[in-house]
């Protein structure tokens, strides 16, 4: 048997993998994408097959499976992809016949909800829907581990074609694959220090001037989350209209308003949040079919109260900034934030999350606004976020979807927030308003919290060195290859790698000890997670 063909992960993969790992098993539904996929008039279940199976030939990312504790080339432990050799995609059938097996709805949910087991699974899964034993649709589930939405917009492109050349009796023409996720992971392999410092040193920029905690004046104690979506015909046009005057992309108007409304929420003038920046561009990659997106640290400083025009210029210079500087590893961008926090002696928490994603040429199906409550977010309240807002452009509306920890954000706030943001955008749809931050701020309405000091989270200090203490020092130290440990110092403090948390868990397991992968995340010194260690059952 041919050797496996490997490589490290791909830089755009880190921030998916521990995003997948950090949550329970049960909980990691939260990160597939699941789809219904159209079909044409006539086609049949060998069709789709038969499809599927050439994309796997065709794209390797339908093939891998990922090492998590893998050894890369300086001898360390670093989580891997490996290619395995073409073979069917597994396809499962249910019928919407009264037969005794599972109806399509169980067959479905089940696919969707069973967590990928990466170092076995590809991470496709494949379901047909028959009636009569007429294929009826196609149920497509992705490990966005693999795949964003550029590499999915191909693929079903793909599928598109292959499907309507089977029906239609003619070749498929599909665009030759110029180069495969194993590729791009080898060629940032090759690059050195040299080649990323400056993009990290404009990270490390942002990084130091990062408040510590946007929400602090309004964090609570809570375990709730909420989620509810705004969808606004109009607010398409609106958004075009400011772009298209300012001269900028539309991205831009609602990264402007998206940070004017959270200084209105949270009485801050210097905001900080996390953006889902593409890194097809810098990378030269931009082809390849795998996921090449993570969230990048970003922050607007409001301080001079300016107009709404100057916050969208800024704006669109931090997106381009961004896009410029995105081909760095995700994990040495978490580490800065990292040594920042160890630096001030308290965890930065940089992690509400804005994203856009196009979903032209598709309708939003709404004549007027429609606010609608969604369902309690459990799954997604254990990753990490605290909260998230979705920006969907339709073909004729917009969907503002946001999701929130009640720790930082209620019911009633999560509507203010959407309503108000679609308020400030639509107000500027009129070439004469300019409005500065301040009278957005009354524009969207919310009073302004109470100031408050924030603490730093105080670890009792333990004298000795208990087993576990010991155990944990010298496995950090062996897993990284450090001389020394300080478990004074957190994990990544100490100089551990955020993506070598997998082996690291692992050794721990080897020596008798259980520990989860979050705790090593926060700034909290190794001495008090070791005593959090359990012993290891069998």
């Amino acid at each position: 048997m041919p050797e496996a063909k490997s490589a490290n992960l791909c830089w755009g993969q880190h921030h998916h993998l521990l995003r997948y790992l950090r949550v329970p098993a049960p909980s990691r539904h939260e990160a597939h994408i699941g789809t219904s996929y159209p079909l044409p008039a006539g086609c049949t279940v060998a069709a789709v097959r038969a499809a599927l199976t050439h994309l796997v030939r065709r794209h390797e990312v339908l093939r891998t499976v990922y090492d998590l504790t893998g050894t890369a080339a300086d001898g360390r432990a670093w989580p891997r992809q490996v290619v395995q050799p073409p073979a069917p995609q597994p396809v499962l059938e249910a019928t919407t016949e009264d037969d005794g097996t599972p109806a399509p709805v169980a067959v479905i949910a089940d696919l969707t909800r069973t967590p990928f087991d990466l170092a076995r699974d590809w991470p496709l899964r494949a379901c047909v829907v028959t009636t009569g034993g007429r294929l009826v649709r196609l149920h497509l589930v992705f490990n966005h581990l693999a795949f964003d939405d550029v590499a999915l917009d191909r693929l079903a492109a793909e599928l598109d074609e292959l499907l309507a050349a089977r029906t239609e009796g003619r070749p498929a023409v599909l665009t030759p694959v110029e180069d495969q996720p194993v590729d791009l992971a080898r060629f940032e392999e090759s690059r050195t220090e040299a080649d990323i410092e400056p993009a990290l040193a404009h990270w490390h920029e942002i990084v130091e001037k990062l408040p510590s905690d946007v929400f602090s004046a309004r964090r609570r104690a809570s375990e709730a989350a909420h989620s509810a979506s705004f969808t606004v015909p109009t607010l398409l046009s609106a958004a075009r209209a400011i772009a298209a005057r300012e001269h900028v992309w539309p991205s831009a108007v609602h990264l402007a308003a998206y940070a004017v409304t959270l200084a209105a929420y949270t009485g801050e003038t210097l905001v900080a949040h996390r953006m889902y920046t593409s890194q097809r561009d810098a990378s030269g990659f931009g082809g390849a079919v795998t996921c090449l997106s993570y969230p990048t640290p970003v922050l607007a400083d409001l301080g001079g109260d300016p107009r709404f025009s100057a916050v969208v210029e800024a704006s669109a210079t931090r997106v381009s900034q961004a896009m410029a500087n995105a081909h760095v590893p995700y994990d040495r961008v978490y580490e800065l934030v990292a040594e920042e926090s160890a630096r001030r002696g308290t965890q930065v928490r940089v992690v509400a999350e804005l994203n856009f994603l196009d979903n032209a040429p598709r309708s939003c199906r709404a004549k007027r606004d429609r606010y609608a409550v969604n369902a309690a977010p459990a799954d997604w309240a254990l990753a990490g976020s605290d909260s998230y807002l979705r920006v969907y452009e339709w073909a004729d509306g917009i969907t503002l979807a946001l999701q929130a920890l009640d720790a930082v954000m209620d019911a009633d706030a999560v509507e203010r927030f959407l309503r108000g943001y679609a308020r400030l955008v639509e107000a500027h749809r009129d070439p004469g308003t300019d409005l500065r931050v301040s009278e957005a701020a009354r524009l969207i309405g919310f009073t302004p919290p109470e100031p408050r000091r924030t603490r730093s989270e105080a670890d009792a200090e333990r004298t000795g060195t208990a087993p576990a203490e010991r155990v944990l020092t010298e496995v950090v130290a062996e897993v990284n290859g450090l001389d020394d440990v300080d478990p004074a110092r957190s994990y990544l403090g100490a100089g551990g790698r955020v993506l070598r948390l997998p082996r690291v868990v692992e050794a721990l397991h080897e020596r008798g000890w259980s520990a989860g992968l979050v705790p090593f995340t926060t700034a909290r010194p190794l001495s008090a997670l070791a005593h959090e260690l359990v012993p290891a059952r069998g």
